[in-house]
């Protein structure tokens, strides 16, 4: 109760709303009773301690579902460390995820929290250590069979939705690919399939949901973003070995939320647990985009020499990757990505050493002179980076002509990120010398980024 703000009547309204999904309108929980259960030890009667599990679940915005036993309402064990990661488990978590944000609008409240500390790095816990070669279930309504070339077919969908996010931003097309995830995972509830086929159609599963969380996030639904890629790291370990390249993304992609949100312990634990994890496989892209984030996290808390080491490992990394088709889901790391990266650690630590500014300029310039067309949020963000360089290192003119461009990008995107790295530059220049320019270059980012 206390983990979901919930007032008693709320909660007695939405075990209401499960019981009725359950055909069973006969159960009318009232907040009394719900007082009685909590404050004097009543029990409700059955099925109702099912009913108040789920009905909890989703106020509390658990990566899991909750049983009756978790609130102490049965006689069985309560869960184990794990328990919930199951094929069926994370199949119906999807779906429950994705039927409840498709009737979902902005005047909704969210549904998820946003987990943080030790509790976030409990939830990514059992992809590390629970084993690989679980059984997959078999389907509960029997269709038809499912195939490798209908997993390829899924795969290039996903694709095709991640080039639209990076060219226009999550939020326009985040609610096709919820749609999409439900329709995939669908079909792991309901075709037949043989065992390589239902692990790639998992892995399948796990990236879509890297993409629907990493749209969330850029539309700013922080709660619901983690939520699904915290789903998508359950899927990744029902892939079996095949999945650890993509879990260790989920994991890349929650680190990077959590450094967005200011949260850089959070996302150097996300981090190092997502190399560990990893560990086994070539170097690389994926290798060396872990190595950059943990450097631009050990930059945010100012350890510049592990900046330095983590620097080099991702160049050392990239530098070694074999050439072999990349997935789509490391296909962005690249050079011009790396660079980027590296200049924005160099304007980090810039704080501490101003001498460093400098070199921030060099290598974001470096970055986005090599980015493609087709990127326009990163080059937006690339350009609000090398403005705020511009305002380290002292040259207001040239930060204002780096905000230009990015306010051009903006206009493109539909992203609440981008908005944010905006307000960012404003606190930058609004701590720089008054100047006319810096005056201008303020006004022109509140206009973009608080019209009227």
């Amino acid at each position: 109760m206390r983990l979901s703000g919930a007032s008693y009547e709320r909660v007695a309204k939405a075990v209401n709303e499960v019981a009725a999904s359950h055909g069973r309108h006969d159960v009318q929980t009232d907040s009394s009773r719900v007082s009685r259960w909590i404050n004097k030890g009543e029990r409700p009667r059955q099925p109702v301690p099912e009913y108040l599990a789920q009905a909890l679940t989703k106020l509390c915005g658990q990566p899991y579902e909750l049983t009756s036993a978790d609130l102490g309402f049965s006689s069985s064990r309560p869960r184990r460390a794990g328990e919930g990661w199951s094929a069926r488990a994370v199949v119906a978590a999807i779906l429950d995820t994705t039927r409840s944000d498709a009737v979902t609008d902005d005047r909704t409240p969210p549904r998820a929290r946003l987990l943080r500390g030790a509790e976030l790095v409990t939830a990514v816990q059992p992809w590390l250590h629970l084993p690989d070669d679980e059984p997959l279930p078999e389907p509960a309504k029997p269709g038809r069979q499912l195939g490798l070339s209908d997993v390829d077919r899924i795969h290039a969908t996903t694709s095709a939705f991640r080039r639209l996010d990076n060219e226009h931003g999550g939020a326009l097309s985040r609610l096709a690919v919820v749609g999409q995830l439900q329709e995939v995972t669908h079909l792991a509830r309901t075709c037949t399939f043989t065992e390589d086929t239902g692990r790639a159609l998992f892995a399948a599963v796990a990236e879509l949901a890297s993409v629907a969380g990493w749209m969330t996030h850029d539309a700013g639904v922080h709660g619901e973003a983690q939520r699904y890629l915290l789903l998508g790291l359950q899927a990744a370990k029902q892939a079996g070995r095949h999945g650890a390249g993509i879990g260790g993304h989920l994991l890349n992609c929650l680190a990077r939320q959590a450094n967005h949100l200011g949260h850089a312990e959070d996302a150097l634990e996300l981090v190092q647990a997502a190399q560990y994890g990893t560990r086994k496989l070539p170097p690389g892209r994926l290798r060396a985009l872990l190595c950059s984030l943990e450097a631009r996290c050990h930059a945010v808390l100012g350890d510049i020499a592990e900046m330095e080491r983590a620097t080099a490992a991702a160049e050392a990394a990239l530098a070694a990757d074999s050439g072999e088709p990349t997935p789509s889901w490391a296909a962005w790391f690249d050079a011009a990505e790396f660079h980027v990266t590296a200049g924005v650690c160099e304007f980090l630590a810039a704080e501490h050493v101003p001498a460093r500014a400098e070199r921030a300029i060099t290598l974001i310039a470096q970055g986005t002179g090599h980015r493609p067309a087709e990127r326009v949020r990163s080059r937006a963000f690339d350009h609000i980076a090398l403005a705020r360089a511009y305002v380290r290192a002292g040259e207001p003119e040239a930060a204002d002509v780096a905000t230009s461009t990015a306010l051009a990008l903006m206009g493109s995107v539909s992203s609440t990120r981008v908005g944010d790295r905006l307000q960012e530059l404003d606190a930058e220049l609004k701590a720089a010398p008054l100047g006319g320019t810096v005056v201008e270059s303020r006004e022109r980012i509140r206009a973009a980024v608080y019209p009227q």
